[in-house]
């Protein structure tokens, strides 16, 4: 509905605009009346109209006096001038201020209708455009930060070859690259994929806009360039300058660690590249840059690299690991912890000592796990009850940053592989010797031997020999005594019994052999021991 404000010192005149057409037929509603300019005026600031149809001689302050205030303070508002034919010459000085709707007295409704109509549109058509513009700045200031990151992206990839189109598109997202020099840093947030794996895509995204927009301000503050998002989860620093001296950009950044650690309590690691003098160089600097941010691996998290520094120590050709990856499979396999723990850091000790690149330090610890967890499923061990069914170490291995992150990772994952194992070895031996004594119990009376009872349950009697003295504490043979004897105890309690049959039904042939044995575990001969039991 367009506003409508009427204004003339005749109130005839005003009620007969205002009742003598249907203005609500034609969108258009009466929010106001008023009886001079002055009136007008303050009226016209509180309602807002979008059409003034006024009277050009009126007390306090005339037409043309309005118009010139309305044309300064609400410059959108249409404005109707209605005059007599003796003030026709007054249209002059109204065109003169933007008046453009000049109407005599007396206006019939249909004149007025269609001068009203026309305006509608015309102001319906601006109010449309203005809400296209609005929703296109919307559109395009939510998007600024990806339109300016993939801007810069395309330059560091060497997407943009012309200095002058980087300068001129540049200007148009409103970065200003004004200076002599080009220095390109790179920002990466510690721990960011184990902090965010949990978390929703927009708070991901709300973390990283938060530490961009710090390291932005800061960067503003004491030289021109942009921190924009890169194709992967670190951040792009491009500052311009007269004086990017090593220092300075060291100092930045400094700062930059600070601040974020201060406000947004992280912590960030930052490669920097070599200032350049030529912007058409920034895809060398950005890839120096990210080559220094590379050897955080070995230089440790909230740290800050220059290329200099990376580029003084190459990595150095480092071979398969074979004989520690074979020592780690044996130690798995024989429980010996304090052998693993020393193969795992023999392995780390020769990728610091050769500064291994980080894709052959993964590539070889990925295969060392996989390996690793193959050996315990031939032992017949469920190893996805401990890594999961669908483990895959090289995607968890992007999970850290440093190398002291990932070897901590390594030793916690096969530990937890040696703790299956004996798990499951316990319980293997468990049921081994359930079986066992069972069998020993029922057999008792008889002569028996350790390999007639490793023969029932499938092992050697070497085997049987050592995991029985491990789970009973005794060996088979001292067990196998003191259960007899245990049974003899029991018989020597009955009425009229005989120690020589007694040793024979527990499976003595030998009486004097039994006496020893008695006497050995009860600290009586047999015949003592029932002697006292009769009393």
């Amino acid at each position: 509905m367009i506003k409508l404000l009427l204004v003339d010192d005749e109130p005839i005149i005003r009620r007969g605009i205002r009742t003598s057409i249907d203005w609500e037929e034609y969108g258009i509603g009466i929010v106001g009346e008023a009886a001079n300019g002055a009136e007008a005026l303050d009226r016209s600031l509180q309602l807002k109209p979008q059409i003034v149809v006024t009277d050009i001689r009126m007390p306090c302050m005339d037409g043309l006096e309005l118009s010139r205030h309305l044309r300064n303070q609400l410059p959108d508002t249409r404005i109707v001038i209605l005059s007599g034919y003796e003030d026709f010459s007054y249209a002059r000085e109204a065109l003169s201020i933007g008046v453009q709707n000049y109407l005599l007295k007396p206006v019939g409704a249909e004149e007025l209708v269609t001068v009203l109509k026309q305006l509608k549109v015309e102001i319906e058509q601006l109010e449309a455009g203005k809400r296209n513009r609005l929703s296109r700045d919307l559109v395009f200031n939510e998007n600024y930060p990806a339109i300016k990151s993939d801007f810069i992206n395309r330059i560091v990839k060497g997407g943009i070859i012309d200095p002058n189109t980087v300068y001129e598109r540049a200007e148009l997202l409103n970065i200003r690259l004004i200076g002599q020099q080009y220095a390109m840093v790179v920002i990466d947030i510690d721990d960011f994929t184990i902090m965010t794996e949990d978390l929703p895509p927009a708070e991901r995204e709300l973390l990283r806009f938060s530490v961009m927009n710090v390291a932005e301000e800061l960067l503003l503050s004491k030289t021109s360039g942009v921190i924009c998002y890169s194709e992967f989860d670190h951040l792009i620093g491009l500052l311009c300058g007269d004086k990017l001296t090593p220092e300075f950009v060291g100092s930045l950044c400094a700062d930059i660690r600070s601040c974020v650690r201060k406000y947004l309590k992280l912590s960030v690691s930052i490669g920097i590249g070599r200032t350049r003098g030529s912007i058409a160089d920034l895809d060398e600097v950005y890839a120096e840059a990210f080559a220094a941010l590379k050897t955080k691996i070995f230089k440790g998290k909230d740290s800050q690299i220059l290329y200099e520094e990376a580029d003084s120590a190459l990595p150095q050709a480092v071979l398969y690991p074979s004989e520690e990856e074979k020592a780690i499979v044996g130690c798995l396999k024989t429980l010996d912890t304090a052998g693993l723990t020393t193969a795992i850091d023999q392995i780390f000790d020769r990728f610091v000592a050769n500064r291994t690149d980080v894709g052959r330090i993964r590539s070889i610890c990925g295969r060392m796990i996989l390996v690793s967890a193959s050996g315990i499923e031939e032992m017949g061990f469920d190893t996805g009850s401990v890594i999961g069914a669908d483990f895959n170490p090289y995607r968890e291995m992007e999970r850290f940053d440093t190398l002291k992150d990932l070897q901590g990772w390594i030793n916690s994952l096969l530990q937890r592989l040696s703790d299956l194992v004996q798990e499951n070895k316990n319980r293997k031996f468990k049921g081994i010797i359930k079986t066992a004594l069972r069998y020993m119990e029922e057999n008792y009376a008889r002569d028996l031997s350790l390999a007639e009872v490793a023969a029932v349950v499938y092992v050697t009697p070497n085997y049987l020999s050592r995991i029985f003295k491990e789970e009973m504490g005794l060996n088979f043979v001292e067990w196998l005594n003191r259960s007899r004897v245990e049974k003899a105890k029991t018989l020597l309690a009955e009425p009229g019994a005989k120690t020589y049959s007694i040793a024979e039904k527990v499976g003595y042939s030998d009486y004097k052999y039994f006496s020893q044995m008695f006497k050995r575990f009860v600290g009586f001969s047999p015949k003592e021991y029932k002697e006292f039991k009769s009393q």
